[in-house]
């Protein structure tokens, strides 16, 4: 079981508000629970990154999200003090944006997905941390997910395109040394 350790929580309730934590890591690393758990200790909600999905059977550098959507329905709202703020939703299965999410805040906001560590938005982020997994493992915890939760089997996707996506992002933008914490998670 995943826990937090009482320094990280202290540091982000430290930082000035209003505050954009941002949280990224392979597919499967673990940023999701880590995100969740962080975010019921300071009170922050969580958008997940997978909302701003679009199509991703062929793409690189993880451009299947659409972070100047992010940007602009999120990341531009809060920091000028929208509350509550609103983003769509994209459902992949469906292909299609299912629903508009409001996201009521104190002034404290957590973006958790993967490839976030990148120059267009980092100057967006009061914190970043990094979940440290090796490839490997994330894409077998993403494959056992996806398999035993979701009911949603998605091998050939987590072996083909969305590990390609990672190891690019990952040689490219160099997350790990960009992050302002990194969190073993193996």
């Amino acid at each position: 079981m995943m826990k937090i350790d009482k320094k990280i929580i202290e540091k982000i309730q430290s930082l000035d508000t209003p505050t954009i934590i941002s949280i990224s890591g392979f597919g499967g690393s673990g940023k999701s629970t880590f995100a969740k758990l962080l975010g019921s200790e300071i009170q922050a909600p969580v958008i997940c990154v997978d909302s701003f999905s679009r199509d991703s059977s062929a793409s690189s550098l993880w451009d299947s999200m659409d972070f100047e959507r992010l940007k602009k329905e999120v990341l531009l709202p809060f920091i000028n003090g929208e509350n509550p703020i609103f983003h769509g939703h994209y459902d992949s299965k469906l292909e299609a944006f299912i629903k508009d999410i409001r996201v009521e805040h104190r002034d404290r906001l957590i973006i958790e997905g993967v490839g976030l560590f990148r120059p267009e938005l980092m100057n967006y982020f009061s914190y970043t941390i990094w979940i440290d997994c090796p490839l490997e493992e994330a894409i077998e915890r993403g494959i056992k997910r996806d398999r035993e939760i979701h009911k949603n089997p998605q091998d050939e996707k987590w072996n083909g395109v969305w590990k390609k996506n990672d190891l690019e992002y990952f040689e490219s933008f160099n997350p790990k040394t960009n992050a302002d914490l990194v969190v073993d998670n193996y």
